[in-house]
């Protein structure tokens, strides 16, 4: 994740803009080769954290088919005994979204995270 984005997590942190693709393709690769389960990307939320000035829905979507999501709102990392996600998700205020893919017979996915400010 940390060589696919400019974002604060970009690696190397600085002097950094552009992403390589190439270089990517290739790390994915080279992960996906090794031995063992697969591990499933992490659901993707749009839109992406922010502040909104009105509440907003969130979809997660997870590219696996048969995958499901599991979320949290208060930041905790979602286990499989939380919400399952199977529509949108309205926040109308502020709120950390987590989300984790899940699927027998792969290694769930990492966590990813979004922060939503709703309201002035």
């Amino acid at each position: 994740m940390r060589v696919n984005t400019v974002d604060d997590i970009k690696m190397p942190p600085i002097a950094r803009e552009t992403i390589d693709q190439q270089d990517v393709k290739l790390l994915r690769d080279w992960i996906t080769s090794m031995p063992g389960r697969r591990v499933l990307d992490p659901p993707v939320m749009s839109p992406e954290g922010g502040t909104f000035a009105e509440p907003i829905e969130i979809s997660l979507t997870e590219h696996e088919p048969g995958a499901e999501i599991r979320y949290t709102l208060d930041g905790s990392v979602p286990a499989l005994s939380d919400r399952r996600y199977e529509k949108p998700i309205k926040l109308t205020g502020p709120a950390i979204l987590r989300a984790r893919a899940y699927k027998d017979g792969f290694t769930r996915s990492i966590t990813a995270q979004e922060v939503f400010i709703i309201g002035k």
